[in-house]
């Protein structure tokens, strides 16, 4: 089975959108495929990243607060509430 390349769509709230737009910045400038969808409903981000072929979705709630889908788990995925300092010690 071959390797599935990591995509992430940058969704998010009003409270979340400067945060979104630096770190999917810092993710694109690092070489990962990331995409800025913009304001999205946390009840559709499932649906969302399915649509746009994404392994996972990064919803921006505010500055600090991140709803993290990953898709592309074998076990049909899953959703987890992080926040920006557990996302910042994922990229070290």
């Amino acid at each position: 089975m071959a390797e599935q390349k990591t995509k992430a769509l940058f969704t998010c709230t009003e409270a979340g959108y400067e945060m979104a737009v630096a770190i999917m910045e810092a993710y694109r400038q690092s070489g990962m495929a990331a995409y800025f969808y913009g304001i999205a409903d946390a009840a559709d981000l499932i649906s969302i990243g399915e649509a746009n072929g994404m392994t996972h979705v990064l919803h921006f709630m505010d500055e600090e607060n991140i709803r993290l889908v990953s898709l592309s788990d074998e076990m049909g995925g899953f959703t987890t509430d992080i926040t920006i300092n557990d996302l910042l010690l994922m990229q070290k």
